[in-house]
């Protein structure tokens, strides 16, 4: 006989994923947030009880969700920082890896806001200290460097901040004005690709000595 008290990993870790990518997937076709607990289940295949029992609550899963979502691409900051490319090559890495983010999870910064500001301060300070300030210091990091080899004029972290960031969002947070404006179903990777280009063009016109 077998004691089967304890869940399985395996089966445990499988779960709980296909619970967060229930919950990305309905986010992305709906174009919101705010999904209920019977939908996440249904579109699943598993019980609702078990967001509670892996997460604790919504706010726990939603918190686990944009995790997820940044896992990759935040991983990579470091390596980007300290690698031997120029602070040019960075700052376009930097700005594909944001998009790349964005094209596979179109609806993470709509939830960091949802969380930021609607939710406790415990959630707000996790998110900052977890991909806030890790975002911010790699992009001061680029920006001194390129600084300091006389390629970068000086500029404001934070308005640097929220002009790539805001870029980068409202492209995957507009799909109605892409189909009724530009006849744009979807973004593709080509767009994908295009955008970067251009976004990369206009912050290195923007920010060069």
């Amino acid at each position: 006989m077998t004691d089967t008290s304890t869940p399985n990993r395996s089966a445990e870790t499988s779960s709980r994923d296909a619970l967060l990518i229930a919950a990305g997937e309905l986010m992305t076709e709906r174009e919101v947030v705010d999904v209920s607990f019977s939908d996440i289940a249904q579109r699943s295949g598993l019980n609702s009880a078990l967001i509670k029992y892996y997460f604790g609550n919504k706010n726990g899963m939603l918190l686990e969700l944009v995790r997820m979502a940044v896992r990759d691409s935040m991983a990579g900051l470091d390596t980007l920082v300290n690698s031997k490319v120029g602070p040019e090559e960075k700052l376009r890495q930097h700005i594909a890896g944001i998009i790349n983010s964005y094209f596979y999870y179109p609806f993470i910064n709509r939830l960091l806001h949802h969380l930021v500001t609607t939710h406790d301060e415990a959630t707000a300070a996790a998110i900052c200290d977890e991909i806030v300030k890790p975002l911010l210091d790699a992009q001061r990091a680029i920006l001194a460097e390129g600084q300091a080899q006389g390629i970068f004029r000086n500029v404001e972290p934070t308005h640097f901040y929220f002009h790539i960031v805001g870029a980068c969002d409202a492209l995957f947070q507009s799909r109605a004005i892409l189909r009724h404006g530009f006849g744009v179903e979807s973004v593709t990777k080509d767009h994908k690709r295009e955008f970067t280009d251009h976004l990369h063009s206009v912050v290195l016109n923007g920010i060069r000595v």
